[in-house]
């Protein structure tokens, strides 16, 4: 077995989980899924273990390994941590960050712009996490970086599992991008306690709009 392998399963069936392709609750029988995808199962296996670390997958004892389901109440504590934590990164960003890292931001807020505005919800929510990453790595604390990332992976998989429950969702709605403006806007003001509030009100805004979905 080559780490090639093992990789290549890991990326692509987190992609699967990602684009809800399989989605919460599915199954993950990695004989099945080694066979689709041409390999043997021991780079399955330890690309599951792998997602498993990720948050995305759960190993159930006599069920074997599915993909992450969450409830209400989990889904209001992943988001509760991710707003205090990414808020706290906005206010470093404003604080700490360089012109390079405001103009990935910046960079990474207009390709969002133009995925949204072009009605492609798919491109649009990674390119939402694209946006929130580059905020955090402006913030100069790995910290906090490697603390948000694997919130970022279950983000954006929730993302995907909305969009696919919701197609009647307008890509034309403009909230998401009235608050990303401001707050690259006080970013770039290094203003720190608009940053924090702003960073705090969209990861919470983002709660609203997935718990309505699973009603």
């Amino acid at each position: 077995m080559s780490l090639l392998a093992e990789e290549q399963a890991y990326r692509t069936i987190k992609d699967m989980i990602l684009r809800a392709e399989l989605p919460p609750g599915a199954r993950l029988v990695h004989r099945k899924l080694a066979a689709e995808l041409g390999m043997s199962p021991i780079p399955v296996v330890l690309a599951l273990r792998l997602l498993e670390q990720d948050g995305l997958v759960a190993n159930v004892p006599g069920l074997g390994a599915r993909v992450r389901s969450w409830n209400r109440a989990e889904l209001a504590d992943l988001y509760g941590i991710r707003a205090v934590h990414e808020s706290y990164a906005a206010r470093l960003c404003a604080e700490r960050s360089t012109r390079v890292d405001l103009a990935q931001i910046e960079m990474a807020n207009e390709l969002y712009i133009e995925c949204w505005n072009s009605g492609n919800r798919p491109a649009a929510i990674e390119a939402d996490v694209q946006f929130h990453r580059a905020l955090v790595r402006g913030a100069h604390c790995a910290y906090l970086e490697n603390l948000l990332e694997n919130l970022s992976i279950i983000q954006l998989s929730m993302n995907m599992l909305v969009l696919k429950t919701r197609m009647t969702v307008t890509p034309t709605k403009v909230t998401p991008l009235m608050l990303h403006i401001p707050l690259v806007e006080a970013l770039k003001k290094h203003d720190t306690k608009t940053a924090e509030t702003l960073a705090r009100e969209h990861v919470l805004e983002g709660l609203d709009e997935t718990l309505n979905s699973f009603q």
